[in-house]
């Protein structure tokens, strides 16, 4: 009876041991399978957020162009040696003060991101650096986009309502002798010195940085999607 009861015992137990190494494997399958497609996910979420970046940067390289070409207006319409014949002789920069053409940082990838880091059970370093540059870079992008748009505003706003003469500069009549006047007054060369401020003191570097990090960026996603 002794050795019925002892057999059923390790009986018993060998089978729950069984039990236990199957659970283990199968435990462990499914979390290489759930691994395997985490990572694969991962990877497609990062060849899109490659694309996105390759976007931005040709976009900005585009911008930063047309800024360095524009600089030198600003610099001549500065300088104590502007006359009114150096306005006729550039009509563009009658409206150096009054345009802008502002953008966005593409988000279909960065978003993506955000939603694998926020559900991932397991920190990337690579996505964490994505991350944390993103939301600087989008943050003093949209705000310095946001002050010169409204440096805009406010001086559109004070031609409307003081100059009478900003329809025929809209429609392109720049002979108006008042029109003039006001270009060379130290009124505008203060307007126009701190929308050159906020031009080249805040957009510029801000851009030329992002590049600089955007570069490196795309170095270690082409490294990581390779060794994928």
């Amino acid at each position: 009876m002794k050795k019925g009861i002892k057999s059923f015992l390790l009986y018993g137990i060998r089978e729950i041991v069984f039990v236990v190494i199957g659970i283990l494997i199968a435990v462990s399958i499914n979390n290489a399978n759930e691994s395997r497609k985490s990572k694969k996910n991962l990877e497609g979420i990062l060849t899109t957020y490659t694309e996105d970046l390759k976007i931005d940067t040709l976009t900005i390289g585009q911008v930063l162009k047309v800024l360095e070409q524009k600089e030198e207006l600003f610099t001549q319409f500065l300088s104590d040696t502007v006359t009114i014949a150096s306005y006729k002789e550039k009509p563009i920069a009658y409206g150096l003060v009054l345009s802008y053409a502002p953008f966005q940082l593409q988000k279909k990838g960065i978003r993506s991101l955000e939603g694998y880091e926020s559900s991932s059970k397991k920190s990337d370093s690579l996505v964490i650096r994505i991350l944390a540059n993103h939301s600087i870079f989008d943050h003093l992008l949209n705000e310095t986009h946001n002050r010169i748009g409204k440096d805009i505003d406010e001086n559109m706003q004070y031609l409307k309502l003081n100059q009478p003469w900003i329809g025929d500069l809209l429609m392109g009549k720049i002979n108006t002798p008042e029109m003039l006047e006001y270009y060379m007054s130290k009124t505008y060369k203060a307007r126009l010195a701190i929308h050159y401020n906020l031009v080249y003191k805040n957009l510029q570097p801000y851009l030329q940085q992002y590049q600089i990090v955007a570069k490196k960026t795309l170095e270690d996603l082409d490294k990581r999607l390779q060794e994928e």
